[in-house]
């Protein structure tokens, strides 16, 4: 009597396939204003602290870093070139952002897309969270030149918090600006978006549960908080001049879950083998202006 063989086909998922709630985590960085020109050691030497950034943030293998804008500090033909070239000795993706020293103007904001072959303003994902790069001079300023430019940006901006929501990513925002530096209702200074569209931006940063804001333009090392505690803003004075006891520096951020309330975690970490970390005298001077007028 002849017999049969049943075979039984089971699948077995290979090591590469991952369940849909995995999540890998990552680290990256925030670098402050590099703005060479501006210390007060000449800016050969803002070249060289921009150079030891580059091999420092090198060795620490993020996935990207956010530079928060003042790239250079005149946009003198010999502080653009000379950014370039330390530029190209980063070895991880390093996401530009215009500074107020970068563009006041529209042909300074041509220029700034065609100096640093970047756009203005950009988003990128990156497992699971959105990083949404905001060109904040464009978004603050009332000079009728950038009228259209500040409407367009504004949309952009409210596009991407929806789009980041629908797709469950988590959001982090990062431009130049101090959205406010003591209470959200402080009045307006140099240093922050002015009232008038202040309260805009902190509703969204609110109604799309933005946990992270990442700042320069202060030339200071702190974060800070709202009332409540919502979200944090991480300013940081970068690698030309500092106007506080912080000295130069770089945000690192480590990031383990999708929980962004209380699964990223920063630690700032002073610029290494700089021996230089004198605090400036008296408060930045000479900021390009921005604003037709102060509210």
């Amino acid at each position: 009597m002849g017999g049969f063989v049943s075979t039984v086909s089971v699948y077995l998922p290979t090591p590469s396939v991952l369940p849909t709630n995995h999540f890998t985590p990552f680290r990256f960085c925030q670098l402050g204003d590099i703005q060479l020109g501006f210390g007060e050691d000449g800016w050969r030497n803002d070249v060289h602290r921009m150079q030891v950034a580059a091999q420092q943030v090198n060795s620490e293998n993020f996935d990207f870093c956010i530079a928060v804008g003042d790239l250079t500090h005149n946009r003198h033909p010999h502080e653009i070139t000379a950014f370039q070239q330390t530029y190209s000795n980063f070895t991880v993706p390093v996401h530009l952002l215009p500074g107020n020293h970068d563009i006041n103007s529209l042909s300074t904001l041509t220029q700034f897309t065609h100096d640093f072959n970047t756009t203005d303003h950009s988003t990128f994902a990156h497992n699971g969270y959105r990083f949404i790069l905001l060109n904040s001079i464009t978004m603050i300023t009332d000079k009728p030149e950038f009228k259209n430019h500040t409407s367009n940006e504004w949309t952009w901006f409210e596009h991407q918090l929806k789009t980041a929501a629908c797709a469950g990513e988590r959001i982090v925002v990062a431009h130049h600006h101090l959205p406010f530096e003591r209470a959200e209702d402080e009045p307006d200074s140099n240093w922050t978006f002015p009232k008038r569209v202040r309260a805009k931006y902190l509703r969204l940063i609110r109604e799309y549960a933005v946990r992270h804001i990442l700042v320069g333009h202060r030339h200071e090392t702190k974060n800070i908080y709202p009332g409540d505690r919502f979200y944090t803003i991480y300013v940081v004075a970068g690698t030309a001049r500092v106007f506080d006891g912080n000295g130069f520096g770089i945000n690192y951020f480590n990031v383990s879950s999708k929980d962004s309330a209380r699964h990223v975690l920063q630690e700032y970490v002073h610029l290494k083998g700089v021996t230089h970390m004198k605090r400036s005298v008296g408060e930045p001077t000479g900021c390009p202006e921005i604003f037709q007028h102060q509210e």
